[in-house]
């Protein structure tokens, strides 16, 4: 993320508050389980980014439609990391991918 999309997330957190920010956390994550919900109804593999190679339109839309949830929970969490400390956020992530290293071996 650039230094410009970062100022205009901070100036989404300024002109909200982080209240409603967190507020807004939620109901995108919901959604991204929605859209995640969707896809596995739909039966197709998602898997390595790969688009569908259907002609559906119903299961374009519904892949679209996840890679815009996630892209909505990107943000989200990024405002996160505005709100919150990135440094510690951060170390969790490498703890975290550490312990997943050890399980895989």
């Amino acid at each position: 993320m650039n230094d410009n999309q970062k100022e205009i997330l901070k100036k989404a957190i300024d002109k909200y508050g982080i209240n409603n920010q967190i507020e807004m956390v939620i109901e995108e994550c919901s959604e991204l389980i929605q859209a995640i919900q969707k896809v596995k109804r739909e039966k197709f593999s998602i898997y390595l980014g790969m688009i569908p190679a259907n002609k559906d339109v119903k299961i374009n839309m519904v892949y679209a439609d996840l890679c815009g949830e996630v892209a909505d929970v990107k943000i989200m969490l990024a405002q996160l990391e505005i709100i919150l400390n990135k440094e510690m956020i951060d170390l969790c992530v490498e703890r975290k991918i550490e312990r997943l290293e050890k399980r895989l071996s």
